[in-house]
């Protein structure tokens, strides 16, 4: 057996249910399917019900299954059903999995809802992925199917010739100590979530973040202010200098438009751009009034700003006058940490919530700030699930997977 040319292969993705559901293992499938998809992959998902190739007895809420089922938390081994509804999945799988490179099932071996399906894919004769989010062996939920003998045994046996993967280290672990297997032959291979999705961004904040190269920033430092002297963007360009160094995936973007003022917000304008080049900031930090188009319209809306704060990693204020600073009430309303000088008004309208830097501070002390909101819980754990369990990142362990079970180590 071999892949499709380009590294691409043929999978059929199993699961006892199908339902549209938000959350659960369904979505998690359904967003493997969709992104297996996207990178030129050939899907087949494979259910009792739902959007997918259906085969009623793949189902677990098809009666035949529901009563083995009950039948095997009794301890009645059910062997004449078993056997029958083993043998039908079998001939019913047949024409839909002969084709496949890779067979993955979700949940099916290590759950006791179908236990004559999980059979049947163990003898399709296709290398099978036995993807594992729950494990009723070790759920006390589940306690009347911890049973010595077959078809029990399924639920706490290595099958042969199954790759077994976890969704979490956790529950490596579990598979592992359950199945008598080494915890590194079961990878881990986490959910994911889909970022702009979940935030809601709309297609012209995505547009825009595309072309301001922001999409794999890590941090995103948000400046939500206009280009003025006033707001001494200087700072936030010497502070970005430090920083960068400490953080490889460093984007600094500051949104607003040029101050009304043209002729001196002009020279100040390029005074920033040149002091960008100086630094070596080009890659690093964007002024998104140079994406405005030929008729001269800045390219962010209210919309898009509101947006750029649920984007962002941290909100940074290098201003030290202000009358009321509204952006502080922005970040706190999405939940950004705020870095801004320590002046009255800011103090005021923050509650003292911010990370702050003294009056008057250079560069130094400005990303010594922004390096403490970094460091904390809230930013530490954005960071993470963007970093650890947004879909491209998660999608490459998939595929890693994949290669495996085709013998491609």
């Amino acid at each position: 057996m071999s892949r499709r040319p380009g590294g691409r292969a043929r999978l059929a993705l199993v699961h006892y249910s199908a339902a549209p559901v938000t959350g659960g293992v369904e979505s998690v499938l359904a967003a493997h399917a969709h992104l297996l998809r996207g990178r030129g992959h050939d899907v087949r998902v494979v259910a009792g019900r739902g959007e997918a190739s259906l085969l009623p007895e793949v189902d677990s809420r098809h009666p035949e299954v529901e009563a083995v089922a009950r039948r095997l938390a009794t301890g009645d081994a059910a062997s004449d059903q078993f056997d029958r509804l083993r043998d039908r999945l079998g001939e019913g799988l047949r024409s839909l999995l002969d084709d496949r490179d890779v067979v993955i099932a979700h949940n099916v071996l290590t759950m006791p809802f179908n236990l004559p399906l999980a059979t049947a894919l163990t003898g399709a004769g296709r290398p099978l992925v036995a993807w594992t989010h729950d494990l009723a062996w070790v759920n006390p939920r589940y306690a009347e199917y911890r049973r010595a003998g077959w078809p029990w045994s399924i639920l706490h046996e290595a099958q042969p010739g199954v790759r077994y993967v976890a969704v979490s280290r956790v529950r490596q672990a579990e598979v592992a100590a359950t199945l008598g297997l080494r915890r590194r032959d079961v990878p881990v291979v986490p959910n994911g979530v889909d970022a702009a999705r979940f935030w809601g961004l709309g297609r012209r904040t995505l547009e825009l973040a595309r072309r301001a190269g922001l999409e794999a920033a890590d941090p995103l430092v948000l400046v939500p202010v206009r280009v003025t002297r006033r707001k001494r963007l200087e700072l936030a360009l010497e502070a970005a200098a430090r920083l960068a160094p400490l953080y490889p995936g460093l984007r600094v973007v500051v949104t607003g438009p040029l101050g009304p003022h043209s002729a001196d917000n002009l020279e100040y304008a390029a005074y920033l751009r040149q002091l960008r080049s100086d630094l070596g900031l080009d890659q690093v930090v964007r002024f998104l009034h140079e994406l405005a188009g030929a008729d001269g319209r800045h390219p962010v809306d209210d919309r898009s700003i509101a947006e750029l704060y649920r984007l962002a990693d941290v909100v940074l204020l290098p201003s030290e006058s202000e009358g009321f600073g509204l952006p502080v009430v922005e970040a706190g309303l999405s939940g950004t940490p705020l870095v801004c000088a320590d002046i009255p008004v800011l103090r005021e309208v923050s509650g003292g919530a911010a990370w702050t830097f003294r009056p008057g501070a250079g560069g130094d002390d400005v990303a010594a700030a922004v390096a403490r909101a970094l460091r904390s819980r809230t930013a530490r754990l954005r960071r993470q699930a963007r970093r650890g369990y947004g879909w491209p990142a998660v999608l490459e362990r998939v595929e890693h997977v994949i290669d495996e079970a085709l013998g491609g180590r």
